[in-house]
């Protein structure tokens, strides 16, 4: 693909898509960046190769008004990365109907609608499309349910989504990081708060002591410590715009991406483990274990074109 490949990026104002922006950019690529703010454009609008659009992506207007720009631009488009994204917490009670679709309306809705407002331009281009999804898209807890159900559904719209477009030779895939450093939890803190303090007995008592634990300042810990649930490391953005790169150029990109510490990444890989063992803990297909073995010596060596013995 030419150095000048056209790229574009939704939520590209700050934390992932914004270091997205710079990444592509840096390697010659033209980048249309969205935002929503006119400060945001204006700050993308200094970067070199970088052509800033107004969009959100729940209003159908502004991405039609969007790649209405892209095609006057005459440049076509290669690439489409769906970053654009919420993060908000709270206890399924507090939840309302419309928190509960305004989080699905960005997180997946909008890709969807972003993906089909440009995909004549991807399929002329045979181009990539990158979905930013979640290691969220494969496990789940407690107060973390809304969220996690948008990167599921995310993780399902980019298989259907692929098995539709390859034959038409555009790829998609899925990128999933653990913690980033960026401003998305800062951001849906106001959210955050607010729904822990509207919940009700008989769990209000709990709600109260999260929000106490939220208010504590970070415990000191010393650097050399493990990684754990109760201390994060969050990784740099850089990780997910090599592994986005990868996805948008590579010849054979993969269908997921899974980023992170190896602490987040063993996580994962367990949760799938026990899934696995869940859906084989039945009467009616029940795999012994040397049966599973078997299952993933077959799978492990079509990955690597060899032969089963």
């Amino acid at each position: 693909m030419t150095q000048t490949a056209p790229i574009l990026v939704t939520g590209a104002s700050s934390g992932i898509g914004n270091h997205l922006v710079r990444y592509l950019s840096e390697r010659g690529h033209t980048v249309f960046a969205t935002a929503r703010q006119e400060s945001h454009l204006q700050a993308l609008g200094q970067i070199e190769r970088v052509i800033p659009l107004r969009m959100d992506v729940c209003d159908p207007q502004q991405v039609q008004a969007a790649c209405q720009q892209v095609v006057e631009s005459g440049l076509g488009l290669y690439g489409l990365v769906n970053n654009a994204g919420i993060g908000e917490l709270g206890m399924f009670s507090t939840w309302t109907d419309e928190d509960i679709l305004h989080i699905f309306d960005v997180n997946v809705f909008g890709p969807h609608r972003v993906t089909n407002a440009f995909l004549r331009l991807l399929v002329e281009a045979q181009g990539r499309i990158v979905n930013i999804g979640s290691q969220g898209g494969t496990i789940s807890s407690k107060y973390y349910g809304p969220y996690t159900m948008t990167k599921h559904a995310l993780e399902a719209y980019t298989v259907s989504l692929n098995d539709e477009l390859h034959p038409y030779g555009v790829w998609v895939s899925i990128v999933q990081p653990g913690g980033i450093i960026s401003d998305i939890g800062r951001n849906s803190m106001p959210a955050t708060f607010s729904r822990f303090e509207r919940a009700q007995p008989p769990f209000q008592e709990e709600a109260q002591q999260v929000l106490a634990a939220f208010t504590q300042p970070p415990q000191e810990r010393s650097p050399d410590e493990p990684e754990s649930a109760a201390n994060r490391k969050p990784s740099s953005p850089e990780i997910v715009s090599v592994a986005v790169y990868d996805a948008l150029f590579s010849a054979q990109p993969k269908l997921r991406y899974l980023v992170g510490t190896r602490w987040e990444g063993d996580r994962v890989l367990n949760a799938l483990v026990e899934k696995l063992l869940d859906e084989n803990d039945n009467p009616q297909h029940n795999y012994s274990r040397q049966e599973l073995i078997a299952l993933l010596d077959r799978h492990l060596a079509q990955r690597s074109g060899g032969e089963t013995g």
